[in-house]
Order: C-alpha cells, then sequence, then structure tokens
C-alpha cells in the first residue's frame, strides 16, 4: 500500500494568502530633533511669596523708600510755597508805568486825543562812575610750560673766563662774602636808620659839650673818611645742590654737585686756584692752601658780582687742583721727552747701557735744563722747556697764562722750579736703562722742589736786572699766540715830512708865539 500524504486544508489556506499578499514596510527611523516622544518634568518655578530678602537688602530697600518719600514731600512743599506766592502776586493791585505807553510805530491815539508828553519816568538814573585808570601795555612773552616752572639756569664757564681782578680791586677782597671785623663799640649803639638817634649823640668828629662834673663819654674813631659812602652789601647766599642731588656717604666731592651759578664760580675758583699753583708755589702748605682756595672763591664772587658762602665740602673741590695742574704740566713734558734728549727703546744691552750713561749725564748737577747740557751753559734754556709750556699754560686765549697773567710775567721762580722737577722725575726713569713711569707725587718730589726752588733764587740773586729781562723775554715767546695783537696804526706823515718837520723844529723854542723866532730873540735883546 502506498504512503500518502493529509493534507491540512489550513495550512494550505494560508501560504496561499501569504504568496498573495505584499510584505509591509519598514517604519521610518525617528529624527533625532523630533522630542514629543521624549518625557517631560514639571515645570517648577518658585512662589514668589516663598523668598525672603536678607537684612542687607532689606534695610537698603528701606533706606531708598525713606528717601524717596523724602524727595516727594520736599516736592510738595515747593509746590505749596509755590502756589502761595503766585497767590499773593495776582492778589495785589497792577500799578500802570507811564512810559509803558505804545511805541511810536504803535501809537493809535486819535486827532482828538492830544499825546502825554509830561510823563515821569520810574527809572532812577545812575551817578557818574569811576572809570578805572588804563592798565600799562606790556608785551607778552611766549613761554612753554616747562619754561615756566624751570628756573634760569646759567653756564658752568660763565665766569672761567672773565678777566683777572685788578691791584684795585683786590685792595677790597672780603667786602662781598666776609663779616668785616666790628668796630670799637661805642657807649651809646645807634641801629641803623635811626635818625632821631644820630641827631641827639653829639657828631664823631667832634666831642660833646660838658655838662656839669660828669665826664664825657668816649666817642669811637671812625673806621673810614666821613665823606666815604658806605656800599650796601646784599645778603651772602647758602649753596644749594643741584636738583635731585644726594651726596652719598664717602663720595668726592665736585664742583657739578652744586646749582649752576655755584658750580660756575667754584670753576673760576679752581682756575686761580691752579694759576697760583703753578706761579706762586708748586706745593703750597696745608695753611697756605685754605688760604687760598678762600681767597680765590672771594675772588669768583668779586667778578661775578655776587655773594656766596665758602663751604667746606666746596674748600675740598678747590683743593683737588692742585695735583690736577702738576698732572697737566707733566703730560705736556711726557710726549716729547724722550725723543728730545734722544733716550731709545729696547731691552738690548747697547740700549740700556746707553739710557743708563745720557740719564747719569742729565742728571748731573741738574745739567738737563742747561740749553746745552754738555758745557752747562744758558741756565734753564733748554728748548725743551720753550716747547711744552704751550702744551699746559699757553695753549690760546683761554688758558691761564691768558687769563691770570699777572703770575707768569715774568716767568717767576716757582714756575721754573716745578719745570725743572717734572724734568728731573722724567729722567729719573730711564735711570736703568729701561723706561719705568713713575708717579709724580708731592710726598716724592717735593725735597727736589725745594732744591731747585733755592737754586734758581741763588741764579736771579747774582745779577736780578738781566735774570728778571730774561725771565720776561721768555713770557713773550711763549705768549705770542695769546696776546692781543695791536692794529697797525695809519698815518699821513711819510720819512719825507718826517725830515722836513724836523728841520722846521730846529730853528724854534717853543718859548713865544710869535712864528718868527729870530724877530723874538732881537726883540728881547
Amino acid at each position: 500500500m502506498g504512503r500518502h500524504t493529509v493534507v491540512d486544508s489550513d495550512s494550505s489556506v494560508s501560504s496561499e494568502e501569504s504568496t498573495r499578499q505584499p510584505t509591509p514596510q519598514k517604519k521610518p527611523r525617528a529624527s533625532r530633533d523630533d522630542v514629543s516622544g521624549n518625557p517631560t518634568m514639571p515645570t517648577r518655578t518658585r512662589v514668589p511669596s516663598s523668598r525672603k530678602p536678607s537684612e542687607k537688602q532689606s534695610a537698603k530697600e528701606k533706606e531708598n523708600l525713606d528717601a524717596a518719600q523724602k524727595r516727594i514731600q520736599d516736592m510738595e512743599k515747593e509746590i505749596r510755597r509755590m502756589r502761595k506766592k503766585v497767590g499773593q502776586l495776582e492778589s495785589q493791585p497792577q500799578v500802570r508805568v507811564p512810559d509803558d505807553g505804545p511805541e511810536s510805530e504803535d501809537n493809535d491815539f486819535g486827532d482828538s486825543e492830544p499825546l502825554n508828553t509830561a510823563f515821569t519816568s520810574a527809572i532812577t538814573p545812575l551817578g557818574r562812575l569811576p572809570v578805572p585808570l588804563a592798565r600799562p601795555i606790556v608785551p607778552l612773552c611766549k613761554t612753554s610750560k616747562a619754561n615756566a616752572t624751570q628756573a634760569a639756569t646759567i653756564s658752568s664757564r660763565a665766569f672761567k673766563h672773565l678777566p683777572e681782578l685788578r691791584p684795585d680791586e683786590h685792595d677790597h677782597e672780603g667786602e662781598l662774602n666776609r663779616t668785616p671785623p666790628s668796630p670799637q663799640t661805642p657807649t651809646r649803639s645807634v641801629r641803623d636808620g635811626d635818625h632821631d638817634a644820630e641827631e641827639l649823640l653829639p657828631n664823631q668828629g667832634t666831642p660833646g659839650p660838658v655838662t656839669g662834673s660828669k665826664r664825657p663819654h668816649p666817642v669811637a674813631e671812625p673806621s673810614s673818611p666821613a665823606s666815604s659812602p658806605k656800599r650796601k652789601k646784599s645778603k651772602v647766599k647758602e649753596p644749594q645742590f643741584r636738583d635731585g642731588f644726594v651726596p652719598g656717604p664717602g663720595a668726592k666731592p665736585n664742583a657739578s654737585d652744586y646749582e649752576p651759578i655755584v658750580e660756575a664760580l667754584l670753576l673760576r675758583a679752581c682756575a686761580e686756584y691752579s694759576a697760583r699753583c703753578v706761579g706762586l708755589n708748586g706745593f703750597p702748605p696745608t695753611t697756605r692752601q685754605f688760604q687760598w682756595a678762600d681767597e680765590c672763591f672771594n675772588n669768583a664772587c668779586i667778578s661775578a658780582k655776587v655773594r656766596y658762602k665758602l663751604l667746606p665740602r666746596m674748600i675740598k673741590v678747590i683743593l683737588k687742583r692742585g695735583s690736577h695742574i702738576r698732572g697737566k704740566v707733566l703730560d705736556g713734558y711726557r710726549p716729547i721727552f724722550r725723543t728730545h734728549y734722544g733716550f731709545q727703546r729696547g731691552n738690548s744691552k747697547a740700549v740700556i747701557a746707553a739710557n743708563m750713561a745720557r740719564a747719569k749725564a742729565l742728571l748731573h748737577k741738574s745739567s738737563f735744563h742747561y740749553k746745552d747740557p754738555v758745557t752747562r751753559t744758558g741756565y734753564g734754556e733748554n728748548k725743551i722747556i720753550a716747547d711744552a709750556r704751550p702744551h699746559y699754560l699757553f695753549k690760546n686765549k683761554k688758558s691761564l697764562a691768558a687769563i691770570f697773567p699777572s703770575h707768569f710775567n715774568p716767568i717767576s721762580p716757582a714756575h721754573l722750579a716745578l719745570d725743572f722737577t717734572i724734568l728731573q722725575s722724567l729722567t729719573q726713569e730711564y735711570s736703568t736703562g729701561v723706561h719705568i713711569p713713575a708717579e709724580f707725587t708731592e710726598k716724592d718730589m717735593l725735597k727736589s722742589y725745594h732744591t731747585h726752588l733755592a737754586d734758581i733764587e741763588k741764579w736771579i740773586a747774582l745779577n736780578p736786572t738781566v735774570t728778571e729781562k730774561l725771565r720776561r723775554k721768555w713770557y713773550k715767546r711763549a705768549a705770542q699766540d695769546i696776546l692781543p695783537t695791536e692794529p697797525e696804526q695809519d698815518t699821513h706823515i711819510d720819512e719825507e715830512d718826517q725830515d722836513a718837520l724836523r728841520s722846521q723844529l730846529e730853528g724854534r723854542t717853543g718859548d713865544t708865539d710869535s712864528e718868527d723866532e729870530s724877530d723874538a730873540a732881537a726883540g728881547e735883546d
């Protein structure tokens, strides 16, 4: 029997339907921006009554409220006051002023009514007012803001090149920045300007009358003649530091530390002090140094016509110029010394031996300053001295010898002694055969300086007249470039005119007014 298959009717029907119906489409993907399906939270808002202000905020709000109420009350009071004032003005009767009539172009009066011209104005005329005097016209000066607050400045070299004081001006030293010695105090003192007291006192030239048994009061003798007028003295000023300068501990003083005018005075005093160290004494003692510093600063004040005190710190600035000027003189000789005397450079035995022999010969009895060191003739006339002077003293018309000629004309013994001392020091640098620079100090050179000074004074004493002429000649040679040149004078008399005038003068005596001297002589006989 064969195997048969049982077909299920339901399954067959469903399969047929499935074959007939199309497959359903996929659901589209939801957009990420669509939030409609998201769960929502309930709205949470604060209730106004749930928040309580802080104490500080409450106090601030209360203050603002009180201030606003206060302003409202003040405004209400002001309104009531203005209303009251307006009511008072309205209650007053209106007064018509006569000159409030119509203007000429608004005159509507008829011909029948005459124009009132006899009215009186309610305006009171003013009296004559005083006219102020015209202010003087002054030209305006345009100044910037910086110049308005800036003090007047002066160059540091304003007084440095002033001419030297005359001898009669030196006689009045101390009258500007020194206090004169107090005269003998009289029994009755009189203040300046007390004219009534001066009239009560007797004349200083004649004693007063004696009354009774009392002796007359002694009267002080006048220190100067009564005819000489008193010089009015300005107040001595205190030197000030320049703006912003504060001296540090141990700092060396300089002229630039002070205000411009004091700096200019110090530089002038330093220049004169340097001239004295060359022309009067190359190594002055300590007491002389302080005396010179005081005198030089006083002379600077006289030349500038100002008065300033000389402080101890300022004295140190002036005293430093002593070693400074000696160094300047040394610098004038050093560049030309080796080639002038023939010293050689090198370390060979021949060079060393030659230098030692030359230095020994020059140092023998100070032969280095003679015109001929071998024969020792021409005292102080070696050419190196004349060649070196223009470098440190006679350089131009602003040099020390041009400003202070009295210290250099004629060349002083102190000046020559300083030159000889420097030449000796430079020669000793080659005494070992090799050049060894030495420091030119007062401690090492003071003894040599005094030795040369004594020798020069002996030389001058041998023939003062001739030696003075020689020293003046040396000054003229050195100062030929700084002395003022005299312009050539024009003349209308040539040599022929001179011969004719000379012959005319030979026949005249000049004793009479007559032109014919022979007739005058005959008349006298």
